[in-house]
């Protein structure tokens, strides 16, 4: 969860298309032999393939399918009735259409529409589609400690310290950002998110003002952060 396990991540568009995993744990395979990155604990490196296996963790403790898991003990209780698992092929009701620029990320030649993917073996770490709305009743359902005790959230939100003893900015599934509000440096606790290599996705929370962010693009590369930063900024005011 904190990305210190020196596991590797899916590689992008050099990733082969994934089949489809009816359990969490059948997608582990395709990098349960790869050698690790580093000595766990001594460097930070994201990576996918951590969320899948904390995905098969929670599934296996569960004792019932991960996505199953998801809607019945999270988003259910929560109202995030716009949040389910882009795990099944065929059309969802309502679904944006996503695109990316045809040539990295300039936008000069237009979008095009990506190729459909089995997302399902990808699971905690990309399987998942929601709304701006239900990732603010997420969190403000953490800060106001109406799901996770509030020990345990500030537990998943402070900084995880590598074996040399330096601090890595980044909580248990919780990036931690230090921006300029209402005139102080304030710290964020939240995360953004990247499709086919580029940002879709920025959800921050400040716990201290009951303030939850969260911007959505159907767009690859889209600024989401600077404009999360730019609505935190003036209700801060």
């Amino acid at each position: 969860m904190a990305h210190v396990a020196g596991l590797g991540t899916d590689e992008g568009d050099e990733e082969p298309v994934t089949p489809h995993c009816g359990r969490t744990a059948d997608g582990l395979p395709r990098f349960a032999d790869r050698p690790l990155r580093f000595e766990p604990g001594t460097a930070f490196r994201f990576s996918t393939f951590g969320w899948r296996l904390v995905s098969a963790a929670v599934e296996d403790a569960g004792d019932e399918p991960f996505f199953t898991f998801m809607r019945e003990e999270v988003f259910a209780p929560l109202g995030m009735t716009g949040t389910q698992a882009d795990a099944s092929p065929g059309a969802i009701p309502e679904q944006a259409i996503f695109y990316f620029p045809r040539f990295a990320a300039d936008p000069r030649y237009g979008p095009q529409e990506p190729t459909e993917i089995d997302s399902s073996c990808f699971a905690g770490s990309a399987a998942f589609l929601s709304t701006a709305s239900d990732l603010v009743r997420f969190g403000m359902a953490i800060d106001a400690g109406t799901f996770l005790r509030p020990d345990t959230a500030e537990v998943l939100r402070t900084s995880q310290t590598l074996a040399s003893g330096e601090a890595t900015g980044y909580g248990l599934g919780w990036d931690l950002e230090t921006v300029e509000l209402a005139g102080a440096d304030t710290v964020l606790a939240g995360h953004d998110g990247s499709l086919r290599g580029g940002r879709v996705a920025s959800f921050w929370t400040w716990r201290d003002r009951g303030m939850v962010v969260a911007v959505l693009a159907n767009t690859a590369f889209a600024d989401t952060r600077s404009i999360a930063v730019a609505i935190a900024r003036a209700f801060a005011l």
